[in-house]
């Protein structure tokens, strides 16, 4: 079954919940004091930390990190995987950038839409991000910043975005709530009170799953081989 992943900048932890729900199976403490974004690649965690200013790769889901490397700039919040790079957002360089691997090397970036990019997620093709100025949720084509679709977020500071090869998930720490949207809208079908506070990630663990190749065709490139 898949899951959502959360993480909590007034706690300080990463959870792992039960399916979508506020049931939680699992949960460490952060490398840091200031989580602000969450990931998975199949098999371990990814997270980021505003404090640190670090992207941490940790051992499976555990507090172990195997590997980290410094955000590129000073500001950093969401993060994601697209099945061979990180992407991350900064709000202070107001940037979405794409890693080369799980390393602090750049190969692209681009200027978000709005002034404050605090999420980002991959779809397989294309980047969707959040931003709390806007306080929009938005759909990118491809890796750029051309914008092909967007929608209000359900409260005032929408932090985390998912996908879950049909569905958008978002967090909200004005509500401190997570939410299940119905395709790429606004319509929300679901949602939960986040086990804390300030539910600043969020990420669905099957997005990305070894050996898989979601709906949706993720990750072009394992198709190719």
């Amino acid at each position: 079954m898949a899951n959502v992943l959360s993480v909590d900048s007034i706690t300080v932890k990463i959870h792992l919940h039960t399916g979508f729900s506020s049931t939680i199976s699992n949960s460490f403490s952060s490398p840091s004091t200031y989580p602000v974004g969450v990931s998975w690649d199949g098999t371990n965690v990814l997270s980021v930390d505003a404090d640190s200013v670090k992207i941490h790769l940790h051992t499976g889901f555990s507090s172990t990190i195997s590997n980290s490397f410094s955000s590129p700039s000073t500001a950093p919040r969401g993060l994601s995987w697209d099945g061979t790079n990180v992407l991350s957002v900064d709000v202070n360089s107001d940037k979405i950038y794409l890693h080369t691997g799980f390393s602090s090397t750049i190969s692209n970036s681009f200027s978000s839409p709005s002034t404050a990019p605090v999420g980002v997620s991959w779809d397989g093709t294309n980047v969707l991000s959040s931003d709390t100025d806007s306080d929009k949720i938005y759909l990118h084509t491809g890796f750029s910043s051309t914008i092909s679709n967007s929608f209000s977020s359900p409260s005032d500071l929408p932090w985390g975005v998912s996908w879950d090869g049909t569905n958008v998930l978002s967090s909200d720490t004005q509500t401190d709530k997570i939410y299940l949207h119905t395709g790429f809208s606004s319509t929300i079908s679901n949602s939960f009170s986040s086990p804390s506070g300030a539910p600043t990630g969020i990420e669905w663990d099957d997005r990305v799953s070894p050996g898989r190749v979601p709906k949706g065709s993720y990750y072009p490139h394992i198709l190719a081989h």
